[in-house]
């Protein structure tokens, strides 16, 4: 990106995202309200995963159903919508831009849906009070839980969509990875905030953390929305013909999914992903009943490690970027095994938790610190979105199988400390399918030649 000294010698603006220009204070507004909408949007993407499975296991669900509910039925939403969402937005026009749009008209409906499911179990018996005869308390939380959270996950897909998409709308090439790094820490810091402070309340004020974290969440994601501008866009192609919706994906999967190179890829970061539903659906069981730690513990400890984490953020990209992110990601998974091998065997009181789980947090924060790297240098870029996209699609249809089939793991075994042994099943292979991507880099350049494919 040329600076605008370069363009406009005597311009006050210093800094360009397509056509919107920035000095260095409205660089550090953009910046401000960016990191204050993620810091809430951080937040509530942990109110699901977290605190969803300690509700549905309130009301006596199996493991099987807190993964369909908290996994699999995400997964699906997302196969189905995200490929719409991203095609529409993409070719969007508005004056308020075509990112901003689909934020503003989601977010307070994934507010609203999230007040709601805090407050499922209270309406479950209001309604079986309504209907006497027809549901049990139980049975009308259970409904009214999953269907909250089902309407709060497609209107989310259209926020965790789009949002990442406006990062590369507004904000100047140069200063990218800075942004990203600045906005990982946000995300774990509002993950020490979750964890340390309000986790170990979740027993006894549930709904009052659903709904203080949503309403906030909707306020100051809405003030971001107001506050940050997009610029104008080119129109989108025209054509003579009217799209044929067939032809355009045939021409997406035989882009995208006819190319051996990309659809190892593909595998190995979709069993990567996959290696990790156990311990995020059933981390909290095994600390509870397999180490005896309550909530409130669970949640400082978790929290502290996040906390340690947020030093590292900045080595650990240096580190990626210093020996190339493919090659980071394939060694930190050989670390992951390791570390899942010791901490199945050591990890038997609060200590030794302590110690495996920051041990754990090291080597997944390593290669979570190559992983957007690792797709932005290995991707085609004229066709970044779209091989994205296709990931995106390939993971999510497995996830939906792994997430049900993680509940049926534990379930099958009897014993949440078999988390581990599905993080290392699923760990090894995908390591063995991303030995394939690294034998096709060296085929197309390596470090200093690489083409894409």
């Amino acid at each position: 990106m040329n600076t605008a000294a370069e363009l406009e010698p005597n311009s006050k603006y210093r800094y360009f995202a397509g056509t919107l220009k920035y000095t260095t204070g409205s660089l550090f507004m953009l910046f401000f309200w960016m990191l204050l909408g993620s810091f809430f949007f951080s937040l509530t993407e942990r109110l699901i995963p977290v605190l969803m499975p300690l509700s549905l296991r309130a009301f006596d669900c199996s493991n099987q159903t807190i993964g369909l509910v908290v996994g699999s039925v995400p997964s699906v939403l997302n196969i189905i919508i995200n490929p719409w969402i991203s095609f529409r937005s993409d070719r969007t026009r508005s004056k308020w831009g075509r990112r901003i749009p689909y934020l503003a008209v989601a977010t307070p409906f994934v507010t609203i849906f999230l007040v709601l499911a805090g407050w499922a179990p209270q309406m479950g018996v209001w309604l079986a009070s309504v209907f006497s005869g027809v549901f049990t308390p139980a049975t009308a939380g259970v409904m009214l839980l999953i269907g909250f959270s089902i309407f709060y996950q497609i209107f989310n897909l259209f926020v965790g969509s789009v949002f990442y998409y406006l990062f590369a709308d507004v904000m100047p090439e140069q200063f990218m990875g800075r942004f990203v790094a600045c906005f990982n820490l946000v995300g774990l810091g509002a993950n020490f905030v979750f964890q340390s402070y309000l986790l170990g309340y979740a027993q006894d004020y549930m709904a009052w953390i659903y709904t203080v974290i949503a309403v906030l969440y909707g306020v100051f994601f809405m003030v971001m929305c107001v506050m940050v501008r997009e610029g104008e866009y080119p129109p989108p192609e025209e054509t003579d013909e009217k799209p044929n919706a067939i032809d355009n994906i045939k021409l997406y999967v035989r882009e995208c999914f006819s190319i051996p190179f990309y659809l190892w890829f593909f595998v190995g970061t979709a069993l990567n992903a996959a290696s990790t539903v156990c311990r995020g659906l059933f981390g909290i069981f095994f600390a509870q009943e397999n180490i005896g730690l309550d909530l409130a513990d669970y949640g400082k400890i978790s929290g502290y490690i996040a906390l340690f984490m947020m030093v590292l953020i900045y080595p650990l990209g240096w580190l990626a970027d210093r020996l190339h992110p493919l090659r980071v990601y394939m060694s930190a998974a050989v670390l992951v095994i390791i570390t899942n091998i010791f901490s199945y065997f050591l990890t038997v009181d609060r200590t030794s938790f302590i110690v495996t789980a920051t041990l754990m947090a090291l080597v997944y924060g390593i290669q979570g610190a190559s992983t957007l790297p690792m797709f932005a240098l290995l991707l085609p870029k004229d066709r970044y979105g779209q091989f994205c996209s296709a990931q995106a699609v390939f993971q999510a249809l497995l996830l939906v199988v792994a997430n049900w089939g993680g509940g049926l793991f534990i379930d099958w075994t009897g014993d949440f400390r078999n988390l581990y042994v599905w993080d290392i099943i699923f760990t090894t292979l995908a390591l063995i399918a991303m030995i394939q991507v690294y034998r096709g880099w060296i085929r197309h350049g390596g470090m200093k030649n690489y083409v894409a494919p």
